[in-house]
């Protein structure tokens, strides 16, 4: 695919990592996989091999923290209503919005997480993809948590969160930032750390720009967006390692404070958060 799936402008080779080649869109700045999935495949991969493979990582409180920090800045924007959690897996951003008095709802395509979620915790979870969601519901708040960058077609998961948001309403999603972790893997190219780098960057169907992500929103019917850095997760090497939290609670400062002096205009965290109002 040479040119950009999302607006059709021609694509530029921009990397190459194990056997998928990246392009950067010249238009948009959408980062794409030059031979992506299918949609099909996709939703079939986090339907039966997602829980499986990397379900350990939602549970014991392993996100506790990140899901608090979501919940803070949602809540700067509001009282608390009714709230949609896309790909929500075991429903665990659930249990803590709930806890702070949203009325929540997931959708979630993996049959055993939505079991977990249904079983433990008494979840209302739509098990499917997000695109064939077809009930007539609207929220105050959809999130997206590290959920758009795997998906087939990230920008018709937008149009559904428009037509399932109250005028008003408030989107969220968080994704890991693509400009930093390319170029991260190839200055380890550079220096034969290829192989060791692959453990810590995210490349997934596509890889999110800051300029992508506004433009996205934009184009959907969204304002008042801001894309900033976001909390880090990791409280497995918190436990494991106590100077590790002390580590994230530095960078977190830091990039609060580089928020708050560049008007976020610099943003070089390992992951960044969206938050916009539907117009």
């Amino acid at each position: 695919m040479k040119n950009c799936p999302y607006c059709k402008a021609p694509g530029n080779f921009y990397f190459k990592i194990s056997s998928r080649t990246y392009n950067r869109c010249s238009g948009c700045d959408l980062i794409y996989k030059k031979n992506p999935d299918s949609y099909d495949k996709v939703v079939a991969h986090y339907s039966n091999d997602y829980f499986e493979r990397y379900s350990a990582d939602q549970m014991g409180g392993k996100r506790d923290r990140l899901f608090g920090k979501i919940l803070d800045l949602i809540g700067k924007r509001g009282d608390t209503g009714r709230l949609l959690d896309v790909g929500t897996g075991c429903g665990f951003f659930l249990v803590a919005a709930r806890k702070r008095g949203w009325k929540v709802k997931g959708i979630e395509p993996s049959i055993q997480s939505v079991e977990v979620a249904r079983a433990q915790y008494g979840l209302d979870i739509y098990n499917g993809a997000f695109q064939e969601y077809d009930e007539d519901d609207k929220f105050d708040v959809i999130t997206l948590i590290n959920v758009l960058d795997h998906s087939a077609e990230p920008w018709e998961e937008v149009k559904r969160a428009v037509n399932l948001l109250k005028p008003g309403g408030i989107v969220y999603f968080r994704f890991p930032n693509g400009l930093l972790h390319t170029r991260i893997y190839r200055l380890a190219l550079k220096f034969g750390l290829a192989d060791l780098s692959r453990r810590f960057l995210v490349f997934h169907e596509f890889s999110f720009t800051p300029a992508f992500a506004r433009k996205l929103l934009s184009d959907h019917g969204f304002a008042d967006i801001k894309v900033c850095n976001a909390s880090l997760s990791g409280e497995s090497l918190i436990s494991s390692f106590p100077v590790f939290g002390f580590v994230t609670r530095v960078i977190e400062v830091v990039e609060k404070l580089t928020d708050l002096v560049s008007g976020g205009r610099l943003l070089w965290g390992p992951s960044l958060e969206v938050i916009a109002r539907k117009k």
